[in-house]
């Protein structure tokens, strides 16, 4: 995500309370399940780093909903007041990405990227169960199977498994997206709104689906970013998705004068550095004597990252112009990825091996991405999370997991049009089954635009009138304010 502008707000404690119409608010002490919530700074480095004064809390819920009296969680919860003089009565609830993003960290920069929006609402951020605060698990990385018959590679996995949930505290099962978004009912009665404005980013726009599936009377609006729509393959449709984005970039390179100018042959070196990393490729830096072997899925996963934000995007050409030219260590310094292997969460590994949104059997990434430069990409990742999530508990899903979500809730959904991961095309179903919804995309190479241009100011109207009827997106047209193409 482009980094927002963001500036450290200054809000006291005492403030007005969240459950009245701002006519008739009254200055009182702000309370969590009847505690007070205490001064704090909420403080998160990425996308991009930012403070916010809040007032925080936490609230206990059942780790097991079917056993209250059990053991239980403790949610990581943040406020941030509204800045204006007159709240209404509806908070925002911003709902973080990933899976595994926690909100109280990634949405410090939220108030001030959407002050208009912050001017009139509360601003309420919950750490996901199983991400920061809220009792965060990590499982150590994926051991190396290479080489390995199945039978040892499945037993290697078994052991990873098994040594990793060893002693963890927590039961994997109730991990998932069915359970947070009860936990973030519980949040909104405990802090006395009666109903919530909902945005969610990337994952934050599924976990959002979720709420207004099981809680849809409590949802005024909700805002999606950067999402797509539970019942739609988003994993299995990943490479065909990044191959539109890439194809897209191409074509605003070759309608660019500068950029055509720069890369007259792009298209063809593009092609051409797809044949030749049909092999693995040595690379060698000459200034420190290392070397690396880089092959279609590391290329192709470099690639991908660039184009979810504008300004990888913007490096892309240039990168593709030095690879072809065999200028691999300049290329990899323009969009290189790191490949080191990181642990991790637990809440993650659970939502993707359970719920159906996250389906990614190889046989469909296969059919669906046929021609895509990211297939290579996409058949490892979903080989690697098929062998994952053998060894790991199921966790808890409802029924009917799979189902679109039908409601008549006030539903905004936002995509830039060169979004690789969610992009409008997902979105094709929507008006058939969300018919107060509109779905505004953004002249942009980026996943997630809601900072992005005119957006804060579409997304502000939108809750104010909590209707898209009559909404004014013409100034969407203009798209956003995207770095140039990077020549040199």
């Amino acid at each position: 995500m482009a980094a927002a502008a963001v500036a450290a707000l200054s809000l006291t404690a005492c403030t007005t309370s969240p459950g009245q119409p701002s006519a008739q608010r009254t200055t009182t002490v702000r309370t969590l399940a009847g505690v007070p919530l205490v001064p704090c700074t909420i403080k998160g480095e990425r996308p991009t780093p930012a403070t916010a004064s809040a007032l925080c809390g936490t609230l206990n819920v059942p780790e097991d909903r079917a056993k209250p009296t059990g053991r239980q969680l403790a949610l990581r919860v943040a406020v941030v007041p509204a800045s204006g003089s007159r709240a209404s009565a509806d908070p925002v609830f911003a709902v973080a990405g990933g899976p595994g993003q926690a909100s109280t960290q990634f949405f410090a920069w939220f108030p001030a990227g959407y002050p208009e929006l912050h001017a009139t609402h509360d601003i309420v951020l919950v750490d996901q169960r199983g991400t920061g605060a809220s009792r965060a698990v990590s499982l150590p990385p994926l051991p190396t199977t290479t080489g390995l018959s199945p039978a040892a590679a499945d037993a290697r996995l078994a052991t990873w498994a098994r040594n990793g949930l060893r002693g963890v505290g927590v039961d994997p099962r109730q991990l998932t997206s069915t359970v947070a978004a009860d936990d973030l009912d519980a949040v909104r009665a405990a802090l006395g709104y009666d109903t919530i404005d909902l945005y969610g980013s990337s994952y934050g726009a599924t976990l959002v689906q979720y709420y207004l599936r099981q809680h849809p009377e409590r949802v005024r609006v909700a805002v999606l970013d950067g999402g797509t729509p539970v019942d739609v393959p988003v994993f299995e449709r990943m490479a065909a998705s990044s191959q539109a984005a890439l194809a897209l970039l191409l074509r605003r390179c070759a309608e660019d004068r500068a950029c055509h100018g720069a890369f007259p042959r792009l298209d063809a070196e593009w092609r051409e550095v797809l044949a030749r990393f049909r092999t693995p490729v040595r690379v060698v830096d000459q200034a420190s004597g290392q070397s690396a072997v880089i092959d279609q899925t590391m290329l192709a996963e470099a690639i991908h990252a660039a184009l979810t934000t504008e300004a990888g995007a913007a490096n892309v050409p240039l990168a593709i112009h030095l690879t072809a030219a065999g200028r691999y260590v300049e290329a990899s310094a323009l969009i290189g990825v790191d490949d080191t292997k990181e642990p991790s969460l637990l809440m993650a590994d659970e939502i993707l091996c359970s719920e159906a949104w996250a389906r990614y059997d190889a046989g469909e990434v296969a059919r669906l991405g046929a021609g895509s430069y990211a297939l290579p990409l996409e058949l490892a990742r979903a080989q690697e999370r098929a062998a994952m999530c053998a060894h790991l508990p199921r966790g808890v899903v409802p029924s009917g997991d799979a189902d679109a979500v039908r409601t008549d809730v006030p539903l905004l959904w936002l995509a830039g049009d060169g979004d690789p991961q969610d992009p409008p095309s997902g979105l094709a179903g929507v008006a058939a089954q969300q018919r107060h919804s509109a779905v505004v995309v953004l002249p942009a190479q980026q996943h997630v635009v809601g900072h992005l241009g005119c957006l804060p100011s579409v997304v502000a109207a939108f809750v104010a009138a909590g209707s898209v009827d009559g909404l004014d997106t013409a100034c969407v047209a203009v798209g956003s304010p995207a770095p140039p193409f990077r020549l040199r």
